[in-house]
């Protein structure tokens, strides 16, 4: 059994871990890549995909092209062309093979456009020259239609058949320029820039049918883009088939993916506007019948409300007959409240006159005068009883009082009272208070107690 590390301490890969380390590194540092050589060895087996080596004069590499890439390809690869790869480099563990896993393949000289082609395509896009807010609409129903194409190529043929089918009442403005080749740009350019000097067309179809990339190119000219953004006129492209794009695509108000497709978008269809004309007929008569069974419903009923006018004026008499009525017994009412309300002002004013104020003044007055008299002797009276009781009190709390019942007061010489023996001396001259006259007293003795 093999050791993962040596005695060392490194780490020992076996021949998988290698081969997917390996193909790791070249897939993340080659994952975008585009290389040139020419085909060999091209195989095809029954799962579809594509083998084959791609090489130069001084070496070659493996090259696998899935059979989900190839739809995408404007050719079928053979052995000995020359072509250019957009690839990712990596390496098939199973075998330790080194190739590249290809995502597109175009002719050499293809791919020099193509690079050119989308540098040109980044330029107009930061430029702005590709937003929708620079698109202008298509006419629904265009007067006239301008179409800029080879006079002798099928895309003209094709777009005349469309519009004779959809709409052949449209008038056609050809004006016909070379579509590819040296003299295709300027002869585009001096085209576009007629038909604006020319107001007879609403619309303009920029087209031709389709080919390599060599072929479209006078389509991908920046002199072109900006002639077309210059445009009043609304500008269609169709340019190629379907799966081709190119910058007039880009820059032109509205693309179509044929010209054929372009010719039905700018175009009516005469068959659907004779039917939706027909539909619209038909909604207006059922209209023109609804609303005329309205008008005569309505003019029934007003000729059912019609009265003779002298019906009319006897309902009027009647009218103001019952309005007179009205009239008077809101005039009667009223009157009876007015007079109610003059008795209740009365009755208030006699209520504020001043002698009836005095009156009752006086009445209160008198009242109140009993009511104070009352109150006086009520007061009176108790004071004098309250009088009464606290000099009864105030009598039996009296010294007098008390020396009439045989007790008597007791001073000495400097008219303190004696309340104890003890505050004389046998000798001492004392004066005795009884309750009628005064003695005066010599103490003789001093009994103990």
């Amino acid at each position: 059994m093999y050791q993962n590390y040596t005695l060392e301490g490194e780490y020992i890969f076996s021949v998988s871990e290698i081969n997917l380390a390996v193909r790791d590194l070249l897939e993340k540092n080659f994952s975008q890549v585009f290389v040139s050589g020419e085909i060999s060895n091209l195989t095809q087996p029954a799962s579809g995909h594509l083998y084959f080596t791609l090489k130069d004069h001084t070496g070659q590499i493996k090259c696998a092209l899935f059979r989900g890439k190839q739809r995408l390809l404007r050719f079928s690869p053979q052995n000995g062309q020359h072509v250019t790869v957009l690839a990712t480099v990596s390496l098939y563990p199973e075998r330790g093979d080194y190739q590249l896993l290809v995502e597109d393949v175009q002719l050499a000289g293809e791919g020099q456009l193509q690079q050119r082609y989308e540098a040109l395509k980044r330029k107009l896009a930061e430029a702005g020259l590709f937003d929708a807010a620079h698109k202008k609409s298509i006419p629904n129903f265009p007067k006239s239609i301008g179409v800029i194409t080879s006079k002798t190529g099928a895309a003209l043929q094709d777009i005349l058949s469309v519009l004779k089918r959809r709409c052949p009442l449209i008038p056609i403005a050809l004006y016909p320029c070379q579509v590819q080749g040296d003299e295709a740009v300027p002869q585009l350019i001096d085209a576009i820039k007629k038909a604006n000097e020319e107001p007879i067309c609403d619309v303009l179809l920029l087209t031709r049918g389709g080919g390599s990339i060599e072929d479209l190119w006078a389509f991908n000219s920046e002199q072109l883009a900006y002639t077309i953004f210059n445009s009043t006129i609304p500008i269609v492209s169709a340019v190629g088939h379907e799966i081709d794009f190119t910058i007039a695509d880009f820059i032109a108000d509205k693309r179509a993916p044929t010209p054929s497709a372009a010719a039905e978008m700018v175009s009516p269809d005469q068959l659907e506007l004779t039917a939706q004309l027909n539909r619209i007929q038909m909604r207006f008569e059922q209209s023109l019948r609804h609303k005329l069974f309205n008008v005569e419903q309505h003019l029934q009923h007003l000729s059912k409300r019609l009265i003779h006018p002298k019906q009319k004026l006897y309902h009027h008499t009647q009218k103001l007959d019952d309005l007179s009525t009205s009239l008077l017994k809101i005039i009667h009412n009223l009157l009876e409240r007015r007079k109610y309300d003059l008795k209740m002002h009365l009755n208030r004013l006699n209520r504020c006159s001043p002698s009836e104020q005095v009156n009752q003044l006086n009445g209160k007055i008198l009242q109140w005068n009993q009511r104070l008299q009352q109150i006086t002797q009520f007061a009176i009276k108790s004071k004098r009883d309250l009088f009464v009781a606290n000099a009864e009190k105030l009598h039996t709390l009296s010294p007098l009082a008390t020396l009439q019942r045989g007790y008597a007061i007791a001073q000495d010489e400097n008219k303190s009272l004696i309340t104890r023996a003890a505050q004389v001396k046998i000798g001492d001259k004392i004066k005795v208070t009884l309750s009628e006259g005064v003695l005066d007293c010599q103490v003789k003795d001093i009994p103990s107690v």
